[in-house]
């Protein structure tokens, strides 16, 4: 059963804030993207002594960089890229890239490391592009078969949802143990990027692929994020890591 509740949605919220900021990328911590979204400015965080990368789409290619003051940072364009990193003291500035196809305003901060090892450093960042990527309307349907829903017993259908972005809500959520199961009242509409939060409250893109008309990611996690856009939709496991007779736990 799927239920919204105050407390989830302010939980949620918090993370929505948290949206132009990059997030770590699957296990590699220092591997980070962002979503692009229009007329949002993006939070970048240099570490002295350490380059970073700022990866922009693959059909983009940077026409204009303008900064606030730019003799504190080392700038190397190339192609859809910039390679950057803090040189001075007192580097918070602002930064404004202008691309063949996009604008992108950016809040410099500079910081020290820890070591290499550093999970907040960045050795990339990647933009993730609604209408290029995990958002497009997915076409092709799977072949292979729906779950078996004639023994629900086998299925974890304890999920809450927490959001206001009702057009992304799922009308179904399960999990068999193994893969989460998400339904839609379309499958072939515009699909959400979907990110696996952690007991850190770190995002990581997760894949998915389309099954008998669900939508299924090979992970079960206590939660999930939806994203689309500036909109954000929380799915919460309330039964994760108990044992559901019968699932593939």
């Amino acid at each position: 059963m799927l239920i919204c509740s105050a407390l989830v949605g302010q939980i949620c919220a918090s993370e929505a804030l948290a949206g132009s900021s990059p997030r770590p990328l699957g296990g590699e911590q220092r591997i980070k993207v962002i979503n692009y979204m229009p007329n949002t400015v993006f939070k970048f965080v240099g570490h002295y002594t350490y380059q970073s990368i700022i990866e922009f789409g693959i059909d983009e290619v940077i026409q204009t960089i303008s900064m606030g003051t730019p003799t504190p940072w080392q700038l190397v364009p190339a192609g859809n890229r910039i390679f950057l990193k803090p040189v001075e003291s007192d580097a918070t500035t602002n930064m404004t890239v202008i691309t063949n196809k996009r604008m992108y305003f950016f809040e410099m901060h500079a910081e020290e490391a820890k070591g290499v090892k550093d999970t907040d450093l960045s050795f990339i960042v990647k933009f993730v592009y609604p209408e290029d990527q995990t958002f497009n309307s997915i076409r092709q349907m799977s072949v292979d078969a729906a779950p078996d829903l004639t023994h629900p017993e086998r299925y974890n259908f304890q999920y809450t949802i927490s959001g206001e972005a009702k057009y992304m809500e799922p009308l179904q959520v399960f999990d068999d143990g193994e893969f989460t199961f998400f339904k839609f009242r379309d499958i072939n509409a515009e699909l959400p990027a979907v990110f696996l939060v952690n007991s850190g409250q770190r995002e990581s893109l997760v894949n998915f692929r389309i099954q008998g008309g669900y939508m299924v990611v090979e992970r079960v996690a206590e939660k999930f994020t939806f994203r689309h856009g500036p909109d954000v939709l929380c799915i919460f496991n309330e039964a994760y890591g108990k044992k559901i007779p019968g699932s593939k736990q």
